[in-house]
C-alpha cells in the first residue's frame, strides 16, 4: 500500500486505496528473515531491547517477516517472541520471495511516522539504528547505511570485487547519491515509504531500485549514516544463480533510468 502525502511532517496520509492511514509518532523497525542460523530467538529478544533502552521514550513497533523459511522458525520460535515481545507483528508465508518482498510486506504493517529496516542479526549494531532515526527526525526523507573501505577490506576476494562492480554501476550508471545502495540499513519516513513501496525487485537490488527512485524527485532529501559491522559478523556467499538473477534486476533498473 503506497500513500500520497498531505502534510510534512506528515501524520495523516491517504493510501492509493482512498484508506485513512495515521502515522503515529514513533518508529517501525523492520527485520527480514529467512532460514535464521543459531540461537537467533534469543539474540533478537536481546536486541530489541537494548534498541527500546536507547530509544527512550519513542516507541518502537518491531515487525519481523519471515521471507518464506524452511528450517529454524516454526511455531515455539514465534511462541517464544510473543512472550517476550507481546507487542511484535510477526509476517510469515510460506514461499522465499526475496529480501525487497520480504521489507516491502513489512512496511506495508508499519503505522508509525519513521520505518528503519535492518538485518535479524544487526550487524551494524543497535546504536546505527538509532543514528538513521535521529537524522530522520533532523529532516532527511530517506537515510541510507554506507559502508567505508574498512569493510572492502574484511570482504573476501569474491565478494568484494562484486561489491566493488556495484558500487560503481551506482555511481556511473544510476546515478545514486548514494554509493553503497546494498548496505542493510536504510530509514525512511512517509515520503520513502511511499516510493519503498513502489519497488518491483524482489531480490538484494530493491535497495538500488529504491534509492534510484528516490533521487530522481527534487524534494527527497537523501543522507548517508556511516556504519562498520560489528565483530564476528560472518559474511555470505552469493550462489551463480543469484548472480545472474541480480544482473537481470540490473538491467531492469538500467532500462527503466533510460526510460524515464
Amino acid at each position: 500500500m503506497s500513500i500520497e502525502l498531505l502534510q510534512a511532517p506528515p501524520t495523516t496520509v491517504i493510501s492509493t486505496s482512498g484508506e485513512m492511514v495515521t502515522l503515529t509518532p514513533g518508529l517501525d523497525l523492520i527485520l527480514p528473515c529467512w532460514n535464521p542460523s543459531g540461537p537467533w530467538v534469543e539474540s533478537l529478544i536481546r536486541h530489541y531491547h537494548e534498541v527500546t533502552t536507547i530509544m527512550g521514550k519513542v516507541p518502537v513497533q518491531l515487525i519481523l517477516v519471515n521471507d518464506g523459511s524452511e528450517r529454524n522458525f516454526t511455531a515455539q520460535h514465534i511462541a517464544w517472541l510473543e512472550a517476550a515481545i507481546p507487542d511484535i507483528i510477526i509476517v510469515s508465508y510460506t514461499r522465499n520471495r526475496g529480501k525487497g518482498y520480504a521489507v516491502r510486506e513489512g512496511v506495508k504493517r508499519s503505522q508509525h511516522a519513521y520505518q528503519v529496516y535492518t538485518d535479524l542479526d544487526f550487524p551494524f549494531g543497535i546504536y546505527a539504528v538509532k543514528e538513521a532515526y535521529d537524522r530522520l527526525q533532523q529532516g532527511l526523507d530517506v537515510v541510507a547505511g554506507e559502508r567505508g573501505a574498512a569493510y572492502l577490506r574484511a570482504l573476501p576476494r569474491k565478494r568484494r570485487t562484486i561489491t566493488r562492480i556495484s558500487r560503481f554501476l551506482n555511481r556511473i550508471v544510476l546515478d545514486l547519491k548514494v554509493e553503497d545502495a546494498q548496505a542493510g540499513l536504510k530509514g525512511f519516513n512517509a515520503y520513502g515509504r511511499n516510493i519503498l513501496l513502489k519497488t518491483r525487485i524482489d531480490g538484494f537490488l530493491y535497495d538500488s531500485e529504491f534509492l534510484y527512485h528516490a533521487g530522481r524527485r527534487p524534494h527527497v532529501k537523501i543522507g548517508a549514516v556511516a556504519v562498520s559491522c560489528r565483530p564476528g559478523i560472518q559474511f555470505s556467499s552469493f550462489r551463480f544463480k543469484l548472480l545472474m538473477k541480480e544482473m537481470m534486476n540490473y538491467c531492469k533498473i538500467i532500462i527503466g533510468s533510460k526510460a524515464a
